[in-house]
């Protein structure tokens, strides 16, 4: 279900403080106009009473579209270290399956450490694609083009609007200003050979094990095989 809680958060301008209805959950089969919100950067946007300054509180948010089954909680990476960040996303699911009837299986949830990543999860998701499978073709991009797109500073994400039946689009974003910066294609062909790959049993396992979960992230990924001492992962 949609659910709004009270908060009270400060001004990142002029440090005045108020309370404010935030959602910690959306459920766009019962609120579809929030679905337009959060992909026009709306949802959880505060205006100041005191100075009017326009601004977004970027907090834990639970998205949920139960015609196409697609659960996908939204844990901001700041503030927070992954292994934080994954304890946080296993309480919330412990919250989440015993709200559930005995009869009603636990759902598969997504996580994500942006908002532009559940964006792109959304889109991705409802175009019918794997996302382990998207983000395998990011992980060799990452990992073939370290000098343009460095997972320090950039990320790559799913552009579905701009991909057609011949190419998939990938636009480059600055991690910190969070501007884009240019776009790659991926021949669609190779992502439904990379399916048909993965379909097959030792391949499945190869790709599970790179992507076990909860954050399914090839730039994660990458910035960990680069850490010291990391045994790295083979594509």
């Amino acid at each position: 279900m949609t659910q709004e809680r009270t908060y009270s958060i400060k001004c990142p301008k002029c440090g005045a403080e108020q309370s404010v209805e935030l959602y910690d959950a959306i459920n766009v089969a019962e609120s579809p106009l929030l679905k337009d919100e959060l992909l026009s950067n709306r949802i959880n946007a505060v205006v100041c009473d005191e100075c009017g300054f326009d601004f977004r509180v970027d907090k834990s948010l639970l998205y949920h579209d139960p015609e196409l089954g697609v659960l996908i909680y939204l844990l901001p990476e700041n503030g927070y270290s992954e292994a934080e960040g994954e304890a946080e996303f296993v309480r919330s699911i412990e919250i989440l399956n015993s709200s559930l009837p005995d009869s009603v299986s636990s759902p598969e949830v997504h996580l994500v450490g942006r908002r532009e990543e559940l964006i792109e999860r959304i889109f991705l998701l409802e175009d019918g694609l794997d996302e382990r499978i998207i983000e395998y073709i990011k992980y060799m991009v990452y990992s073939k083009n370290m000098e343009q797109v460095n997972p320090l500073t950039k990320t790559l994400l799913f552009n579905v609007q701009d991909s057609d039946d011949e190419n998939l689009c990938f636009v480059i974003q600055d991690v910190e200003t969070r501007q884009l910066e240019g776009m790659l294609q991926y021949n669609r062909d190779a992502y439904v050979a990379f399916e048909e790959m993965f379909d097959e049993d030792e391949q499945t396992a190869t790709l599970l094990e790179m992507f076990p979960g909860p954050f399914i992230s090839a730039r994660r990924l990458v910035l960990k095989d680069a850490q010291p001492g990391s045994s790295g992962s083979a594509a």
